[in-house]
């Protein structure tokens, strides 16, 4: 399964976190950031702590679309056995997870609302259960499951 965050961003408790970090600990540029840094005239440092602070929110969502991956998986796997979960793509900057899987020889793809991933994940609403089983639902139609 090929899972990727396509995009970054960096939350506010990461920005916060890296405001504290000492200067010589900070990601070093590359000629091409600080090229950016300057034209936007902002300080290197800032843009360097940006860059920290986006990397720490970057891992924390690849672990999240590694989560939802596997779960995803798991619930395909129980609508349509020979289904596989071929890629699930988190698209940062429109909030969505692209998932695309391998079905009788075809590929379907679905999308679904980061936002109702995080409702599952973090409180574990029966209602994000229930509407990510609809998607899946019309994903496997009943004619190919098990």
């Amino acid at each position: 399964m090929n899972i990727v965050v396509d995009g970054w961003r960096a939350t506010a408790e990461d920005w916060k976190d890296v405001q504290g970090v000492p200067k010589n600990q900070l990601p070093t540029l590359t000629s091409e950031q600080k090229a950016v840094a300057k034209k936007l005239g902002i300080a290197e440092e800032d843009y360097a702590r940006s860059a920290e602070a986006g990397r720490r929110t970057q891992e924390k969502l690849l672990m999240k679309t590694d989560r939802f991956a596997r779960m995803i998986q798991e619930k395909v796997k129980e609508r349509a056995s020979q289904a596989v979960v071929e890629n699930i793509v988190l698209r940062t900057l429109e909030h969505k997870f692209e998932i695309e899987i391998l079905l009788d020889g075809g590929r379907v793809p679905i999308r679904i609302d980061e936002d109702l991933v995080d409702d599952l994940m973090e409180g574990g609403t029966k209602v994000a259960e229930e509407r990510i089983g609809r998607i899946l639902d019309f994903a496997v139609p009943a004619g190919v499951r098990k």
